[in-house]
């Protein structure tokens, strides 16, 4: 029998796994890279042991690393997590080798699912419907083209191995299909090792829905319900949710069938996924199958009453599965929200830098009942460059799926992450969206709605609690032995100016302060608030004769990312999130300017592709460098027509936020 486990991932589902194993009385070892080194999840296990740098190849892709933690801690079973080697059939076999149980189906069950092509033919081998396309093994770029032609367009070019979106591209003109390729592949042999490739036709407007399945040792295959993932930004699903509201009873037990046949087709055991597009005909089509637990696990396990890594230890153990199909119950509604360190002024390019506060709003969230937050962070943690850029998964149950909408919707409204820029505006807008609470969704839902639209930005409320966060601080200080408040003149309050720089521009204030009443002048407009108790980051303000808790902090320079010189003061009210920075009386001299027709990093990353060289001549939209962060590739661009003057990166190094890459001369004229 399993006595301890090492996971061998990292974040909330390195946590995730620990505390079944403390349930479950075995023991548990996390692994680290030196980037993670004080992240929650460490300490969250029995043992932790530190497996290599930052780089992910160094360290959660190191299998020896690995397998070396294993032995030196004594561990006897590997939970591989999601991600990074999970769905890795050699390192299974690794593991199985060194004599240890993986948590996790057989490495041959692995190699069948784990390729995209295969997994097709064994689909369609098993009587379950298939997308039209193409999944030859090892199609050269020319075969590619050639069979795209036979299926049309729009088409989707998706990596054969692994999943999560990674190499996956939507095509819908010939013309973009080489391109595609290329990037597709280059994606894929970076996320995945395996540049494989395979076409399917496009279904538009379809419904990304996926059934969990569980098999065992003993012969027996179950599914647990479904989970409806069609709420998607660039093939990264955003919310899940079970049941599927576009499922009944007659359907789920056709996708169930097909799944559970499929999965006993060969001999599946374990936790796995068998995905699916289902068009508005209620036609569906098998897409591939993760031969692992999913990251929005957690709805299927509120709605089941079930711990899936419990069930995963148990069949690993070689304990039959004691849960007859028709014993399966599926009660009340359950949603998950990703949270992702993004920034939505920047076209949601991953985001990076520390993580001042982590508040979910309601006090004691994980004890309010139907509410479930996991994450690998914590308050006062960083979000590094070197993984994925999800920081929490926030999870709502309700008796049915209004009441889990309305508590979601609550959820996403108090939640507060000072100090990170993340996909918060775009949760709220999407939970307050009359299709969302209606349930009408498909996988291009985002686009065909115009979302996401602009965050919402309030300069005021920023200014406001920035000045109110002063008053808090300051009330109180005195001077002269106590016996004069601190800001007294002879004649009344004294005007007192400041400036702020709010979402990139800056406003002259001028404020007076009578008692615990500020009244502020902001350009024309006069402003007028109380400022009540202070309890740590919860203060009370009374303004135009609302009283409410507004949560605030204040964070010095040198602690944040390239926010400015000053102190910056994160407001959020309840219903609107702002921020304001205090401008120096004396700011340090402003660095140089970016030159002319320079292409800089947005974001820290890895350099994958470099596509002009010193003396090119480029057109302005010509790309210029492929840059990957938090394991998103994006395409950097010439800013203008010119000469290509210096290029400073190659291909392999890792760059900073702002620091120049390629350097232009612009064309005369």
């Amino acid at each position: 029998m399993i006595s301890k486990i090492l996971i061998a991932n990292r974040g909330e589902i390195s946590s995730r796994v620990a505390k079944t194993c403390r349930d479950l009385g075995i023991r548990s070892v996390a692994v680290y890279s030196d980037a993670d080194a004080g992240l929650p999840f460490v300490g969250h296990a029995d043992q932790a042991v530190r497996i290599g740098p930052a780089a992910v190849a160094d360290s959660y892709l190191d299998a020896e690393a690995i397998l070396d933690a294993a032995k030196r801690t004594g561990a006897d079973a590997v939970h591989p997590g999601y991600g990074f080697l999970a769905e890795n059939a050699d390192f299974a076999q690794a593991v199985v080798d060194a004599g240890l149980t993986w948590i996790g189906p057989t490495p041959e069950a692995m190699r069948q699912m784990g390729d995209k092509s295969n997994a097709r033919h064994l689909a369609k081998k098993a009587g379950v419907p298939t997308v039209p396309g193409f999944s030859g093994r090892d199609p050269s770029d020319e075969v590619l083209l050639k069979k795209a032609k036979g299926i049309g367009f729009p088409l989707m070019v998706k990596a054969s191995a692994g999943g999560g979106g990674r190499g996956m591209r939507l095509v819908t003109r010939e013309e973009d299909l080489p391109e595609a390729l290329k990037s597709a592949r280059r994606e894929a042999e970076g996320a995945f090792g395996d540049g494989h490739l395979l076409l399917e036709k496009a279904i538009m407007r379809p419904r990304h829905i996926e059934v969990q399945v569980f098999g065992d040792s003993h012969g027996n295959v179950i599914h647990l319900g479904e989970r409806e993932c069609s709420i998607q930004r660039r093939h990264q699903k955003i919310l899940e949710e079970a049941p599927s509201p576009a499922v009944d009873q007659d359907l789920r037990d056709e996708l169930g069938e097909a799944a559970v046949q499929l999965a006993s087709a060969i001999g599946y055991v374990g936790a796995g996924t068998c995905e699916f597009l289902l068009g508005d005909d209620d036609e569906f089509y098998f897409l591939e199958m993760n031969t692992r637990l999913q990251v929005e696990h957690p709805v299927t396990e509120l709605i089941t009453e079930l711990d899936l890594v419990a069930l995963q230890i148990k069949v690993a153990n070689g304990e039959p599965l004691e849960l007859e199909q028709e014993e399966v119950f599926l009660g009340g509604h359950s949603i998950e929200a990703r949270l992702y360190a993004e920034d939505p002024n920047r076209d949601y390019l991953p985001s990076t830098g520390p993580l001042h506060r982590m508040d979910y709003g309601w006090p004691g969230t994980t004890t309010v009942p139907g509410v479930r937050i996991d994450t690998g962070y914590a308050s006062g943690t960083a979000v590094s460059p070197h993984y994925d850029a999800m920081i929490a998964k926030l999870i709502v149950w309700g008796e049915d799926r209004a009441q889990a909408l309305a508590k979601l919707a609550r959820l996403l409204e108090e939640a507060w992450v000072p100090g990170i820029v993340t996909n918060l505006p775009l949760l709220r807008e999407i939970s307050r969206h009359e299709a969302w609470l209606e349930g009408d969704l498909h996988t291009g839902f985002l686009t065909e709605h115009g979302m996401p639209s602009p965050p919402p930005l309030d300069p005021v409320t920023g200014i406001l609690g920035a000045l109110a966060l002063g008053h808090a601080e300051r009330r109180g200080a005195s001077v002269y032995g106590g016996h004069v408040p601190a800001g007294w003149r002879p004649w009344g309050p004294a005007e007192q100016r400041e400036s702020f720089s709010v979402f990139g521009e800056e406003h002259a204030v001028t404020w007076t302060a009578d008692g615990d009443e500020l009244t502020a002048h902001i350009g024309d407009e006069s402003h007028a608030i109380t400022v009540g108790a202070r309890d740590g980051d919860r203060l009370t303000v009374i303004r135009d004769g609302v009283r409410s808790q507004w949560r605030v902090c204040r964070v010095s320079p040198g602690k944040h990312d390239n926010l400015g010189d000053g102190d910056t003061v994160y407001v959020h009210t309840g219903e609107i999130e702002s921020m304001a920075i205090v401008v120096p009386r004396f700011p340090a001299p402003a660095g140089a300017e970016a030159e002319p027709g320079s292409c800089v990093a947005p974001t820290p990353g890895t350099v994958v592709a470099v596509h002009v060289s010193v003396g090119d001549e480029v057109t302005e939209g010509q790309a210029l460098i492929a840059l990957e962060a938090m394991k998103m590739e994006q395409t950097l661009a010439a800013p203008e027509a010119g000469t290509v003057a210096e290029v400073r990166v190659v291909v392999g190094d890792a760059v900073d936020g702002g620091q120049l890459l390629v350097r232009i001369e612009p064309a005369e004229g």
